[in-house]
């Protein structure tokens, strides 16, 4: 009797877990959410560039989209960037393929975004308008006045150098010194 209690219980935690919403993320970006291209790192952070974003859902009529799109600087180090700017032009020389990896997009909408999770597919490769030149209603900056709410939103930081950890020199100088005294110890 405990034996098919205990599996009805795995059963009924495996079925509720499984049920789970998408929600803002408020820890540090993954690796694989950004890209790094002329010394910065490069997010999609979002499909739309205003702060509060609700509109009518599409594929379900009577239900309505509410969407909360956070600043850059939700995220420590991330920022956004004027129109015309040095960062801009050095943006504008990124195509959609370069925010593509094994034909999904490398995006981090759940890290600024309540509600959007997935990018549009008409920016997926297999889309049929799918071009990853026709990429210009992109944008460095959220624009509160409501005018652009269907530009894609970019985020940037400066990028960091991958620097070593401690241990790994320590073993690494362990390693040589002791190639170097087995060596010295052979003679």
């Amino acid at each position: 009797m405990i034996k098919y209690t205990n599996k009805l219980l795995i059963a009924l935690f495996c079925l509720v877990s499984s049920s789970t919403f998408a929600s803002l993320i408020t820890t540090e970006l993954a690796e694989d959410s950004y890209i790094s291209y002329g010394g910065y790192d490069w997010t999609w952070a979002s499909s739309v560039n205003v702060t509060n974003y609700t509109k009518n859902d599409f594929f379900n009529p009577g239900t309505t989209i509410d969407n909360t799109f956070e600043d850059a600087s939700f995220h420590a180090g991330w920022m956004s960037f004027a129109e015309g700017s040095e960062i801009d032009t050095l943006f504008q020389q990124l195509k959609l393929s370069d925010f593509m990896r094994n034909g999904t997009a490398i995006h981090s909408f759940q890290y600024w975004n309540s509600y959007f999770s997935e990018v549009d597919t008409v920016f997926q490769p297999n889309h049929n308008d799918y071009n990853e030149f026709a990429f210009d209603s992109r944008s460095g900056k959220k624009d509160d006045s409501g005018n652009f709410d269907i530009f894609e939103t970019f985020y940037v930081r400066t990028s960091v150098a991958k620097v070593p950890e401690p241990t790994t020199l320590f073993i690494f100088a362990a390693g040589l010194i002791g190639f170097t005294l087995r060596k010295h110890n052979a003679k």
